[in-house]
Order: C-alpha cells, then structure tokens, then sequence
C-alpha cells in the first residue's frame, strides 16, 4: 500500500510538468506553422525592398493595391471559377462511385468484401509521378487532352481508395436490425442504402466531402499537365504572378493569400468536423 501511496504522490508532482510541457511544445509547433502564415500576408502589403527590409515588420500602409494586381495579372477570379467547378463535379461524382461500393463492402456479406478493401487499399501504394505518364497518354487518346472533363474523370480515381475505406467503416456501425426491419417492409437494397445508411453515414460523407476538396482544391501536378492556359485552375494560374527577371514577392504573396483562403475557410469551419469523423472512422467495425 505504501509503494502504491508514494507511486501516486510522484504522479501528482509529475503531472504539472507534464502539463506545462505539453503547452510548450503546442506553443512551440503553432509558432511554427503561424509565422510563415503571418509572413506571407503582412507580404502581401509590401513591395519587394520593404519586406527586404523588414520581413516581418508591419507594412506602411494596409493597401489592397497588390491584390487587385495579383487579380487582374493572372485571371485568378476565372482560374477560381474553373477550380470550384472543378471541385464540385469532383465531389459529387466520388460520392456517387463510392458510397455504394463502401456499402457493398460493408453489409453485403460475400467473401470478396474483405478483398475487395484490401485491393482498394493498395491505391495508397501509387505515387502521383507514376500515374503521369499513363494518366496523359490515356485522355490523350480519348480527346480529353486540355479539357476539365480530363481532371473531374482522373481526381475520383485517385479519391476512391481513402472514400470507400472510410465509408465502409461508417456504414459497418449501424446496427443490423434497421437492415432486418428495413427487409420486413419490402426495402430494396437501393432503398436501404439512401433512405437509412446514407442519412446516418452523413458525417463521414462530411469528413470525405471536406478532405477531398482539399485535396483538389491544392492540387497542381495534374492540372499543370492535362489543361490549357483558357482553363487552368487557380494553382496553376498563380504561377503567372511571378516575373521572368524581378520578382515582385509582394504581388506573389497576395496571389497565394486569395487562392489558399477558400482552403483556409473550409477547414476553419469544419476542422472538428474532421477530427471527430476521422476519428470515429477509426473506431467503428
């Protein structure tokens, strides 16, 4: 008892270390990740020779100037509205692709569930540069060659792996019995998958819906390589602001504030979103 007693005692005293600790190191990585945020908008203020001279010093003045010119210089608000479009059709085109093979893996009970996963699973395994080459001589050869359509067909097959692998384990949770009343009523699969899985698997489709589109939404590789100049998404047409000899870092920095605040936005509003689902997913089955 007395061994217990004073192992107690060392992890009281112990605990506020440990705590402060904690804090310090939180404190330590937020520093990290906030001063490159802070440096890149009070940037976008200046010009070159003033963030020379105090890099992170507040501007003058709080001029929207480079702004407009990042704007005006690379068509960011047509770049924008090709990258939502973009977005969108991506989403809902995956979400269709994946929630019934998620379903059919998850409640239809055949043995090719199991394998089904693991082969899914493997998409994690293929690296973006290993899929350029055949990914361009594909749509190459189905004319699709420097049209959006190119990237909303590609960017779902490269989703499909983490979508049904966490829907899958969304839908592996409710309970057999809704499937069984469900069965007695008439229901057909199709029905049972809209009207009582997808409804109750909605905040893994909230957590897949967010996740994917920041992952089109960045993406630059892909959509560098299979669109033109006419239609290229806002990464892409951000790289215009920069100039062949000088380079202006301030007309570059209000270019990358515009194009990340959508992003930014997004995972803002649903950041618990995100954690509370990825975790649950992981949970769940």
């Amino acid at each position: 008892m007395s061994t217990i007693g004073s192992h107690r005692r060392l992890q009281g005293r112990d605990e506020p270390f440990f705590i402060g600790g904690s804090y310090a190191i939180a404190v330590a990585y937020a520093l990290v990740i906030l001063v490159p945020v802070y440096f890149v908008i009070v940037s976008s203020f200046k010009d070159t020779n003033e963030i020379y001279r105090a890099p992170l010093g507040l501007p003058d003045s709080f001029s929207l100037v480079k702004y407009v010119s990042a704007v005006s210089k690379a068509d960011l608000l047509r770049a924008m509205g090709y990258s939502f479009g973009i977005t969108a059709a991506t989403e809902v085109l995956t979400l269709v692709l994946a929630f019934p093979a998620a379903y059919a893996i998850a409640r239809i009970p055949t043995r090719l569930g199991p394998v089904s996963e693991i082969i899914f699973s493997f998409g994690f395994l293929v690296p973006a540069f290993a899929m350029l080459v055949p990914v361009y001589i594909t749509m190459s050869a189905l004319g699709l060659l420097y049209n959006p359509l190119a990237l909303i067909i590609f960017y779902p097959a490269t989703m499909l792996s983490l979508s049904i692998i966490l829907l899958a384990s969304y839908m592996r949770d409710v309970p057999r019995e809704l499937e069984e009343s469900a069965e007695l009523d008439g229901a057909t699969r199709p029905q049972m998958m809209v009207y009582i899985f997808f409804p109750l698997a909605r905040s893994g489709i909230a957590t897949l819906l967010v996740l994917n589109f920041l992952h089109v939404w960045n993406e630059f590789l892909f959509a560098l390589v299979l669109l033109s100049s006419k239609n290229r998404t806002v990464q892409v047409a951000a790289t215009s602001l920069r100039a062949e000899r000088v380079a202006d870092f301030g007309l570059i920095a209000a270019g990358v504030v515009i194009i990340s605040l959508p992003a930014f936005l997004v995972f803002a509003l649903f950041q618990e979103r995100i954690v509370v689902g990825l975790t649950a997913g992981a949970t769940k089955g």
